[in-house]
């Protein structure tokens, strides 16, 4: 293999691990995690509004935790183009988030989303400037506790 592929190849992971650390930043509840998975200034753009710049963006995994029991996101596809410190990618996941309604009963609302991301590799290490979160369905199940 090719320095050039082999480089390729490390570049691709190096972005689905940006992708992967921010759906861990959630789930544990991490804002300073979260926050810098972005660029000083970067954005995230969501349902629940746009969050722009590390100090906004670290607040988004409290503000999940006050919604949600917990929350579960698995990254799964991720399609990336790169042009030198620049990139782009389509990123597919699914996101779980658990919680009890008004009869106490545990539920979930799962969100099958496509994120639409911008990034900038900044001293080496490729960061989030932009995120655009796009929901393609949505539904909500009750499930067993896991005892």
């Amino acid at each position: 293999m090719s320095m050039r592929a082999t480089d390729e190849i490390l570049q691709r992971f190096a972005l689905r691990q940006t992708a992967e650390r921010y759906a861990v930043a959630v789930d544990r509840g991490d804002g300073a995690l979260f926050a810098a998975q972005f660029t000083p200034d970067g954005e995230l753009v969501a349902p629940r509004g746009v969050f722009a710049g590390r100090d906004s963006l670290s607040t988004v995994p409290a503000m999940m935790r006050g919604l949600y029991e917990k929350t579960f996101h698995a990254v799964l596809t991720q399609v990336a183009e790169i042009e030198g410190d620049e990139a782009t990618a389509e990123t597919y996941c699914i996101a779980r988030h658990l919680y009890r309604d008004g009869e106490q009963r545990r539920m979930c609302y799962e969100m099958t989303i496509r994120y639409q991301d911008r990034f900038a590799r900044l001293g080496g290490a490729w960061l989030f400037a932009r995120r655009e979160l796009i929901v393609d369905a949505a539904y909500r199940f009750l499930i067993e506790d896991a005892r």
